[in-house]
């Protein structure tokens, strides 16, 4: 089981090729923020084990092994793919002229659960399709099962609209807050009230997003004191240092001083035993003496950490 830091909770959406003006569209890109279990990524002809940090882009599928699932954030949008399923993301795009978004998932079997958000542009769409329908919504929290010959669409809150792929002339069904509707060919599509089956799992994994979300939270906190401590010490271990460092010298500028003194002395008894002018020979014991005092006091490097 991994789990990964986000000092920010939700990674914001990429946006690529942004500066070239000739593209209409660029695509989108989404972060696996945490996994469990067997998850593998199939980009193009390269098959690897997924982690924590990938990078999910447009046309990349992934599948999900025996007890396993994986959490993808694309910015205020969420998506956990639960265990034994394939899921495709068809369309990850940003149109640039309209300023809309286009997400569209495929998944070919298994359970996806989508946290859709509250309040979408009024030009964003955000679909799951699978082989036999097709899930449009915007702001909800829905749950698409499928196999190869049916379909399952429940919806916990907010509005899903239902259309029957594999047969076509039937009219969409909008499955609403606590509704679910299963879809297959050549079958009408009834909505029903939600299973108790159904509202179980979709509320678990709903609280399995928000125990997330406060696990993250808590870790953010936990690491962002962690962060300060170490500054601090940081800070404390710098002023040690200047402080040893100001010793140190100060003891080294006084025992220079006193054998400059010693010097001074010395020869100024010389002169006065022997008559000779003494001042040349003082003026330049002085001159080196300020020579070594420069020697034993070096420039004390400032040290700066700031806690944010």
């Amino acid at each position: 089981m991994k789990r990964l830091f986000v000092w920010i909770l939700l990674l914001p959406i990429l946006l690529t090729a942004l500066s070239c003006k000739k593209e209409k569209k660029v695509e989108r890109e989404g972060i696996i923020n945490f996994l469990t279990g067997t998850v593998t990524i199939f980009n193009g002809t390269d098959k690897i084990a997924a982690s924590v940090g990938y990078v999910v882009k447009q046309g990349v599928k992934i599948e999900t092994g025996e007890k396993s699932f994986v959490d993808i954030y694309f910015a205020e949008n969420a998506i956990k793919i639960l265990e034994n399923s394939s899921v495709e993301m068809k369309d990850l795009s940003f149109d640039m002229k309209d300023e809309s978004e286009m997400t569209r998932f495929y998944i070919k079997k298994g359970k996806i659960f989508a946290k859709v958000a509250k309040k979408l542009s009024r030009n964003n769409r955000f679909y799951i399709s699978s082989p036999t329908t097709t899930a449009g919504v915007r702001g909800t929290e829905f749950l698409v099962a499928s196999d190869d010959l049916k379909s399952l669409v429940a919806t916990l809150n907010g509005t899903v609209e239902v259309s029957n792929d594999a047969t076509p002339g039937q009219e969409p069904v909008l499955v609403k807050d606590k509704q679910q509707v299963i879809v297959e060919k050549d079958r009408s599509m009834s909505v029903e009230e939600l299973s108790a089956d159904n509202r179980k799992l979709i509320d678990d994994i709903k609280k399995n997003f928000q125990e997330m979300k406060q696990s993250l939270r808590e870790q953010f906190e936990k690491q962002r004191e962690e962060i300060r401590k170490v500054v601090e010490e940081q800070r404390q271990k710098n002023r040690d240092m200047l402080e040893e460092r100001r010793a140190v010298d100060k003891e080294n500028v006084e025992k220079q001083k006193e054998l400059d003194k010693e010097n001074i002395d010395r020869i100024k008894g010389g002169a006065d035993t022997t008559g000779a002018e003494p001042q040349e020979d003082v003026n330049r014991a002085k001159g080196e003496s300020q020579k070594n005092l420069e020697g034993v006091k070096p420039e004390i490097p400032k040290f700066k950490s700031k806690v944010e």
